[in-house]
């Protein structure tokens, strides 16, 4: 039997109006704490003595070759684990902040209603649902760095940026907000198969464009070679894709 969740966007019980995360522009609290962190370690490293901030860049940057060197030549595990984490984090100017900040918010929203964490209540329940969206965000990110080291695993350059995570948050948003099995079922709690018209296209699209992006967008961006990390973009969409599915059932259960 299916619970009736009113943090579920798109379901009857939804209210916007109604919603404890109105006042702070109708957002729910993760992802606002989610951006005042990334805006925070900007605003820290912006001003930040310069071997502070170098210090930083190095230990959270991720740079293919060193991760692929092992634990040796990164300071045993921990320290190769965490530039997986770290490059989220770590933007490299403000464009680059501001683009992720907006992708952010407009994909974040939705995921983090639909994952139960926009009740904005302070409950154990709320904190739980708000770590599966983090949990999910972060993997995504992970993910996403994963395909940029298969890729440029020979290359010395740096990923940054929470991209990867952000562009997971838009697979797991097209399986549930642009399909019309998914919305017009009972109390819109399905996701929607892969093999759904509106996911296929949607996939499509994104794979496309960030396609495009490597190939063109340095240009376009006035953005030097291998500035745009594409392939993180996809890694983490797809992830996403894949397995929001298991999430949204996880987090449905707590």
């Amino acid at each position: 039997m299916n619970k009736r969740r009113s943090d579920y966007p798109f379901s009857p019980g939804y209210d916007p109006k109604h919603s404890s995360s109105a006042p702070i522009f109708n957002m729910p609290a993760v992802v606002i704490h989610l951006l005042i962190v990334l805006v925070g370690v900007f605003v820290v490293l912006s001003f930040a003595p310069d071997r502070w901030a170098r210090t930083i860049e190095v230990v959270a940057a991720l740079s293919p070759p060193r991760f692929l060197a092992g634990p040796s030549a990164n300071g045993g595990l921990l320290g190769m684990a965490a530039p997986l984490i770290g490059h989220i984090f770590i933007h490299a100017n403000l464009t680059h902040l501001a683009f992720n900040s907006v992708w952010l918010l407009a994909f974040g929203t939705p995921v983090a209603r639909r994952l139960g964490a926009g009740e904005g209540r302070k409950s154990f329940r709320t904190f739980a649902r708000s770590s599966v969206f983090v949990t999910f965000f972060v993997i995504c990110g992970i993910v996403g760095a994963l395909t940029y080291i298969w890729v440029h695993s020979h290359e010395n350059t740096l990923l940054v940026g929470a991209s990867g995570g952000v562009s997971g948050l838009l697979g797991g948003l097209v399986r549930f907000a642009f399909s019309r099995s998914a919305i017009s079922s009972e109390n819109n709690m399905n996701v929607a198969p892969l093999t759904d018209r509106s996911v296929i296209l949607w996939s499509l699209a994104v794979i496309l464009l960030n396609a495009f992006i490597g190939v063109f967008g340095g240009a376009i961006l006035g953005a030097g070679d291998n500035q745009i990390a594409w392939e993180a973009h996809i890694g983490g969409y797809l992830f996403g894709l894949l397995t929001f599915g298991a999430f949204d059932r996880f987090s449905r259960h707590i």
